[in-house]
């Protein structure tokens, strides 16, 4: 499991990533001769990293859950050991192995100033000697050096490979200065796409009244407005590109443009970053519960006016380009339903960065009823007394100002699982300019969240109110707590759950990949307490299940650029894995051997040569990310 990093973006900590973030490799040696001037696009391709072409799997400024990608992905085919060739004369200033986030990675500064980094790497050639050489004389698998080894353009650089997040790929990114990173793609790099950005559907809102259209309606020049001619409307687009067929990879756009009949209202152009600004995702690309589908939600920072005709233009990277033009309308002929969540029970959810409530549930036999400070009953029947059965919490809030509490139950026949449930949402309406916030709440049956937040953004155009929401949620195999609207960013979030003196750990669950993750810094005691800068959900985890091992067996890897064997030792765990490659330790009759972690598909590898001899064994220890210590002995097997 990947480490929890509290990573220094703003003033306060945040979540890492789940291809894990690390903060270190922003202030890499990135020289002192970076351009100073605006960079131009070039449409010409002058660089590609192979010998033969490949495809992008993931484009400049995608969606990273807390960040922007900062470069880009190259298909390798599935494969490792591609040979990756030097953008233009320059040295490496800097290499690093880690288990996690780029894996293997090498910086190299080219003559031009521009620092190129190629990560998730198999092999750096002939400076894994180096590699090796600083390993075994620190005892550390993670290690950094700064070999300032000169390339010519077109030498081999590096090797592919799947160090670090991912599959076999190539990362790929230009960095101008501490700062400041440029998409390849318009520095002249192969961008191979083939396939124009898809607009998968469009929102409109004003205030706490939301109206989705989808793309067959969109198409014929529709976008359905949740009120009638009425002005201070907002826009946001679900886009996604992808390079070729079949679309397994949605990638982000260059740019996103629109106009009100012939006046540009909006345009973004994507063609650097800057780490500084990085949690502006959030705000820009707006959280919803289907996250981990096809596509993200633009948010388009211009008031929308009714009775006027809108066109949409979405470029990617190559050039491809697509255009929709439409007007409002009360509503659109082929509109179809847009999913709104992907993995989630509780009615109470996060769309478009709003907390959201699904009376859906109603018909299936679920109630529900307002209740105030001293649980007095505001609404006996809110599904009756809502019309909308999808509505945004902040509008129960407009219908009940005083309302702290929303109860929900079902009888077993109702929930689908067997099991009747009677839980309650507490709920806090937060003024448009409050910025930080005080709130505990009493969920039953002796649990009890208390959150201290300070730092909540205050929205320059859309000034409606935010709705907050916490609930418990149970599953079959694990209860946890749902904090809405997630994707909050926040300066400090710091979360206390009292839960009937449960003293279990706190885990946070992960966006795409659905696992938990061990918050880092937590106190111990009675009532559990966790920092970060974003909500997210929250679970009380006892996990007595130490990590164990598979069957060990050989195969090859490259080192030096060349396929040479090696032992690989699977690695299997439940909750806790290891926070980094130095949290491994193996020996062989006393003397230390350097492993590599491969955190996807979890094993361990060891160089061939420093292995013994079939039938001896090798001790290994971790120690993994709840501070336990195991070791094992592992027998080598023939080879």
């Amino acid at each position: 499991m990947r480490k929890l990093l509290f990573i220094l973006l703003l003033a306060g900590s945040t979540f890492a990533s789940e291809d894990t973030f690390n903060e270190d490799l922003i202030f890499g040696d990135t020289g002192s001769n970076s351009p100073k001037n605006e960079i131009r696009r070039n449409t010409e391709v002058t660089y590609s990293p192979f010998e033969k072409d490949a495809y992008l799997t993931s484009s400049f400024g995608e969606n990273r859950g807390t960040r922007y990608h900062a470069g880009i992905d190259y298909s390798t085919n599935m494969e490792e050991g591609w040979p990756i060739l030097a953008p233009e004369d320059g040295r490496v200033k800097e290499i690093r192995t880690s288990p996690f986030g780029y894996g293997k990675v090498m910086f190299f500064q080219g003559k031009s100033g521009k620092t190129w980094v190629f990560a998730h790497q198999s092999s750096f050639g002939k400076l894994d000697i180096q590699v090796r050489s600083k390993q075994y004389a620190t005892h550390k698998n993670d290690v950094t050096l700064h070999p300032n080894t000169p390339y010519r353009k077109g030498d081999t650089l590096t090797f592919s490979g799947s160090t670090g997040i991912g599959n076999p790929h190539l990362h790929l990114e230009v960095r101008l200065d501490k700062d400041r990173v440029v998409s390849p793609c318009v520095l002249g790099a192969l961008c191979l796409d083939t396939i124009a950005p898809q607009i998968f559907a469009g929102a409109i809102w004003q205030g706490n009244s939301i109206a989705v259209t989808s793309a067959e309606a969109i198409e014929k020049g529709c976008m359905v407005t949740p009120v009638k001619n009425e002005f201070g409307l907002y826009l946001a687009l679900k886009i996604a590109d992808y390079s070729r067929e079949p679309k397994d990879n949605p990638m982000a756009i260059r740019r996103l443009e629109v106009w009100r009949y012939d006046e540009k209202i909006y345009s973004k152009v994507v063609d650097t970053l800057r780490y500084s600004k990085m949690a502006d995702v959030r705000n820009e690309l707006l959280w919803t519960e289907e996250a981990d589908t096809a596509g993200d939600w633009h948010y388009i920072p211009a008031k929308i006016a009714p009775l006027s005709k809108y066109t949409i233009e979405v470029e990617d990277f190559a050039g491809n380009i697509t255009k929709r033009v439409f007007t409002l309308h009360p509503k659109c002929n082929g509109n179809k339903p847009i999913t709104q969540v992907k993995n989630q029970t509780a009615p109470v959810y996060t769309f478009l960065g709003k907390t959201m409530l699904n009376l859906f549930m109603c018909r299936s036999g679920y109630s529900f009823r307002v209740l105030g400070d001293k649980d007095e009953v505001l609404a006996d029947d809110l599904c009756s007394a809502m019309s909308q059965k999808i509505t945004t919490l902040g509008r129960v809030l407009q219908d009940y100002p005083t309302a702290k509490y929303i109860e929900y139950s079902a009888n077993a026949s109702s929930t689908g699982d067997g099991k009747a449930i009677d839980e309650r949402i507490a709920v806090f309406r937060r003024t448009p300019y409050q910025t930080n916030i005080n709130w505990k709440a009493d969920l039953g049956n002796g649990t009890v969240v208390t959150q201290k937040i300070t730092g909540i953004p205050v929205a320059k155009l859309d000034s409606t109110p935010i709705a907050m929401a916490v609930t418990r949620t149970h599953t079959d195999s694990l209860d946890f707590f749902e904090f809405h609207p997630k994707g909050l960013q926040l300066k400090n979030w710091n979360v206390c759950i009292d839960n009937k003196g449960d003293k279990a750990p706190l885990y946070w669950l992960g966006e795409t990949t659905r696992d938990w993750f061990i918050f880092d810094k937590q106190t111990k005691g009675k009532t559990r307490c966790a920092s970060a800068n974003e909500l997210r959900d929250v679970a009380a985890i006892q996990n007595d299940e130490p990590a164990s091992i598979g069957f060990p067996y050989w195969a090859n890897s490259y080192i030096e650029g060349i396929s040479q064997p090696v032992l690989k030792i699977p690695f299997v765990y439940k909750y806790d894995g290891i926070a980094n490659g130095n949290a491994i330790t193996a020996k062989a009759k006393g003397k230390w051997i350097a492993v590599e972690y491969d955190s996807e598909p979890r094993e361990f590898v060891l160089e061939g040569s420093k292995v013994p001899d079939a039938g001896e064994t090798i001790t290994l220890q971790i120690i993994d990310e709840a501070k336990r210590k195991i070791k094992f002995e592992v027998t080598v097997p023939d080879l």
